[in-house]
C-alpha cells in the first residue's frame, strides 16, 4: 500500500515554527554525526538560464536523494518549476525499498505575494533560526529582514521561537514594504518597522536575515555592527550575491549548510579575493551536533550560509507524513503501487 498526500491534505494541516525547527535540527545534528546522507540538488534550467534559481522567468527541473539514518527515512525529491513551484516527494522504507508515501505540494506563481506562510516556507525560515540560535547573541533587541515574501516572513517567525526581540526592521530589496509590516507585527508581538533601503536596516540589526534574488550585494561589510549575526537565505546559486566580500572578510565565523554553499557567487568571490579560506568555513551540522563551537563571544560577527539541502527537505517531508497518519489523511492505494521503482 501506499499512502498519496495530496496538497487538499497539506492544506488540513498546521505547522508550527518550533515543530519545524525542531525537525531541521535533527536532521543538521544527523549530518553533523555522519548519519545523514545526501546528493547534492541537481537542476537542468529550460528557460532563463541567464537567471538566477528560481527566479521569476525561469523553468526548471530539479532531483535530489537524502537517507536520515537515525529517522530510518529514505526521500527522493523532485521539484519542478514552471508558472508554479510544484515538489513531490516520494517516502521509501530504508530496510526493504518499499514506497510508503508520495507527497504532492505546492506554492504560488513564482514572483507571486503569499497569502500565508506554507511547509516549504517553514522549511527555509528554521533554518535561518537554527543559524541564529547556535550564531547570534542570547540577548538581541532588534532584527533585520531584507527580502519581505515567503521566506523573509517565515524566517521571521521562526526566529521569534529562538530570540526575543522588540523591534523588527525591514526593506524587500525593492521598495518599503508597508504590507510586511502590517501583517508581521501582529504575529511576532515587536514594532516590525519598514526602512527605506537595506543599508539602514543593517546599520539598525543585530541578528540580520537576507532573502532576496539579488545579483549584486545587498550588505556591505562596512554597515555591519560588532556582534551581528547574518542567516543568508536567499543566494543559492552561482549567479546570486546579497553579501559583499568585505562582509566576509569581517566574519570571525562562516559555517554553511552543505559543501554546494563553496559555489554560491557571493562565497566563490570571497574566496577568490582570499578573504576566506575553506579552513575557516564550517558545516552547521557539526556546530548542532556540539563537535564544533557556535559563538563564544558577543563581539565576533557570524554569518550562516543557507543553500538549502535535500535532508531539510526530507525532514519536514517526515513531518507531513507523521501528521497525515495521525489525523488520517491521504489516499491508500494499491492500484498505482506497481507503478513504484520499489513496491
Amino acid at each position: 500500500m501506499v499512502l498519496l498526500i495530496r496538497e487538499s491534505d497539506i492544506a488540513k494541516m498546521e505547522f508550527t515554527p518550533g515543530e519545524v525547527i525542531e525537525a531541521v535540527e535533527n536532521a543538521y545534528r544527523q549530518d553533523g554525526l555522519g548519519k545523514a546522507h545526501e546528493t547534492p540538488r541537481l537542476e537542468i534550467k529550460i528557460k532563463g538560464r541567464h537567471l538566477p534559481h528560481i527566479a521569476p522567468g525561469t523553468t526548471s527541473v530539479g532531483q535530489g536523494l537524502a537517507y536520515l539514518e537515525e529517522s530510518n527515512l529514505f526521500v527522493i525529491s523532485h521539484s519542478y518549476h514552471f508558472d508554479f513551484h510544484k515538489y513531490i516527494s516520494q517516502i521509501l522504507d530504508p530496510e526493504t525499498g518499499e514506497t510508503l508515501a508520495v507527497v504532492k505540494r505546492s506554492r504560488g506563481a513564482l514572483g507571486s505575494k503569499p497569502t500565508k506562510v506554507d511547509s516549504g516556507g517553514f522549511r527555509t525560515g528554521a533554518a535561518a533560526a537554527i543559524g541564529a540560535k547556535y550564531l547570534s547573541k542570547k540577548d538581541i533587541e532588534s532584527v533585520g529582514i531584507i527580502g519581505t515574501g515567503r521566506i523573509g516572513r517565515a524566517s521571521l517567525l521562526c526566529i521569534a521561537e529562538v530570540r526575543d526581540f522588540d523591534r523588527v526592521y525591514s526593506y524587500s530589496g525593492r521598495r518599503r514594504d508597508d504590507e510586511f509590516v502590517n501583517i508581521m507585527d501582529r504575529m511576532v508581538g515587536a514594532d516590525v518597522i519598514a526602512c527605506d533601503s537595506s543599508e539602514e536596516v543593517v546599520r539598525r540589526s543585530e541578528l540580520l536575515v537576507t532573502a532576496t534574488y539579488a545579483m549584486e550585494p545587498v550588505v556591505k561589510g562596512v554597515w555591519l555592527n560588532e556582534g551581528t549575526h547574518i542567516s543568508g537565505m536567499g543566494a543559492d546559486g552561482p549567479m546570486k550575491i546579497e553579501l559583499d566580500v568585505e562582509t566576509f572578510g569581517r566574519a570571525s565565523k562562516v559555517i554553511v549548510d552543505s559543501e554546494k554553499c563553496l559555489s554560491i557567487k557571493e562565497m566563490a568571490d570571497a574566496l577568490k579575493s582570499g578573504v576566506l579560506t575553506r579552513n575557516n568555513i564550517s558545516k552547521i551540522g557539526q556546530v548542532v551536533a556540539g563537535l564544533i563551537p557556535g559563538r563564544t563571544n558577543d563581539s565576533e560577527i557570524t554569518i550562516f550560509e543557507s543553500d538549502g539541502t535535500i535532508i531539510q527537505s526530507a525532514a519536514v517531508v517526515q513531518l507531513i507524513f507523521e501528521k497525515a497518519l495521525e489525523m488520517n489523511l491521504g489516499v491508500e492505494t494499491k492500484e498505482v503501487y506497481s507503478f513504484f521503482m520499489n513496491p
